[in-house]
């Protein structure tokens, strides 16, 4: 397949892009639940597509200087992420502060969920037991909490600004009282009242589109930004045979309280 070039103008449908990406997984899936659940939601999708004329989006595909000015106007709402490397060492340096008696076993576990790649990588027991030591860490209102914080603002607007800057047309796509919806552009963005026509999922899909787009190169994936942590985008794994140890709870510096599951 040739590369794309930044002259190129791609057509975008989010629900034939997300069967796409459901048999994928499947072909991936390492049980017969995940297959079967697999299975379930392409059929769901496939009716949903068969159902109905599916909306298609032109997107053009960002030149250096277009993707400098993205990140120009998308600095300025305030919204920016670190990393999943920040995110991590943030979640650790919280764990670490309330010190509980379990510390080296919870190290471990973000250790192994980094190493996978993110938490929707993990396995059903580390990934649980992962979400839970996450949810401790973010009650604290420490370093992770605002690293995370950042990450959800993150992941709300930059799909919006890139359907600005390149959104530049769309068929099937209705307003609210069913008709054609009306497509414009100003000062080559298009305009916020064009894009009030998406509802908020459908926004994010295009949207994250646009950014994978930025970056093309398999080379470069390792440095992107997750598009999704929705449930859609979650592989499914066996459920792993080992039994769950029991938590401890152990002293805390910072209230003598906190327990961090392992």
């Amino acid at each position: 397949m040739l590369p794309i070039s930044s002259k190129d103008v791609v057509h975008f449908t989010p629900r034939l892009d997300f069967l796409a990406t459901l048999r994928d997984l499947l072909s991936k899936a390492e049980s017969d639940k995940a297959r079967s659940d697999f299975r379930a939601m392409i059929d769901a999708v496939q009716a949903e597509i068969d159902a109905a004329p599916q909306p298609v989006y032109r997107l053009a595909v960002p030149s250096h200087l277009q993707r400098a000015a993205f990140r120009r106007d998308l600095l300025a709402t305030g919204a920016t992420y670190a990393g999943d490397k920040a995110l991590y060492a943030a979640l650790r340096a919280d764990i670490e502060a309330i010190s509980p008696d379990n510390l080296a076993e919870a190290l471990e576990i973000v250790d192994a969920v980094e190493a996978v790649g993110k938490p929707a990588d993990a396995d059903p027991e580390l990934r649980d037991r992962y979400t839970e030591i996450a949810r401790i860490a973010r009650g604290l209102g420490g370093r992770y909490a605002g690293v995370e914080g950042d990450f959800e603002y993150y992941l709300s607007v930059a799909p919006f600004i890139a359907c600005r800057h390149f959104l530049l047309g769309w068929e099937g796509v209705k307003d609210a009282d069913g008709n054609a919806a009306p497509f414009g552009r100003r000062g080559n963005l298009t305009t916020d009242e064009t894009l009030g026509h998406l509802d908020e999922n459908e926004m994010r899909a295009v949207g994250f589109k646009i950014l994978n787009l930025m970056q093309p190169a398999k080379a470069m994936e390792k440095n992107s930004v997750s598009p999704s942590r929705s449930a859609s985008s979650r592989t499914l794994s066996p459920t792993a045979k080992k039994k769950r140890p029991t938590v401890r709870r152990g002293k805390s510096s910072a209230n003598g309280t906190a327990a961090t599951p392992a």
